[in-house]
């Protein structure tokens, strides 16, 4: 039996680190992370303001920004997520995000998908009737991969490279394999990029799958760095999924 996601899993691969310059020392005032201090630093050296006459804290300080709309110094702090537990059908969306974003995924030519595992769709979630007939189609799909694969191996066996032969074998195969079939993915961006993505891709408008991905990846961020992402309210919507919104559009 595969295995049925009905969440996506997030895990933090990688996020800034900050080191000071001894001869440009910033006031800091508050509690803040590595990428919060680094787009401080960046937004007072434009204006050589690092004594902090205002005598904010580093999250006040990042709230005049996104008030003001100075996303530019925002794109200093990237993060690094790895998604799992997502459908290949949400990650043809996602990466529709390009600016300030960086892909790596699953690829299906080379891992064997016998042993894939499958996304419910959110919708029919609850259903089991819905279920079943999903889950019946979708293992279907599976076992006629696994006999795909077989059979190309055993018609290109001529082809002496045994890796490349099953890089034949698998490349064709996965033509019956559903946009269900979950996929893994590290995905890097910049704060600025992230707050993009997860204002449209958490709104109510979206996608049921992506937008439950988004509000994932928007509570693991706020967890990471509030400066950047606490602006952003989770709510559950009139469809009775949750969505979020954000305060300043497009920093």
């Amino acid at each position: 039996m595969p295995e049925f996601y009905t969440a996506p899993r997030i895990s933090v691969l990688a996020k800034p680190t900050f080191t000071e310059p001894a001869h440009l020392p910033v006031h800091w005032i508050g509690e803040s992370t590595d990428g919060e201090r680094l787009a401080e630093f960046a937004g007072r050296l434009c204006y050589m303001s690092q004594k902090n006459p205002a005598k904010r804290d580093t999250r006040e300080y990042l709230e005049n920004i996104k008030k003001q709309g100075h996303g530019s110094v925002l794109e200093h702090a990237t993060y690094s997520l790895l998604i799992e537990g997502v459908s290949r059908s949400l990650t043809h969306e996602l990466v529709r995000h390009r600016a300030g974003f960086a892909y790596s995924q699953l690829s299906q030519r080379y891992v064997d998908e016998s042993q894939a595992a499958f996304v419910v769709p959110p919708a029919i979630i609850g259903d089991d009737a819905l279920v079943a007939q999903w889950q019946a189609q979708v293992e279907g799909a599976q076992a006629t991969y696994v006999a795909l694969v077989e059979k190309l191996m055993e018609r290109y066996k001529w082809v002496e490279d045994k890796v490349h032969r099953r890089k034949m074998a698998r490349e064709a195969a996965r033509g019956v394999l559903p946009n269900s079939t979950e996929t893994k993915i590290v995905v890097t961006a910049n704060a600025r990029g992230w707050r993009t993505m997860l204002e449209l891709r958490s709104s109510e408008g979206a996608e049921f799958e992506i937008r439950r991905m988004a509000v994932a990846v928007l509570r693991v961020l706020q967890r990471e760095a509030p400066g950047f992402f606490a602006d952003f309210e989770v709510y559950t919507a009139p469809d009775r999924v949750e969505a979020a919104r954000i305060a300043y559009h497009k920093v």
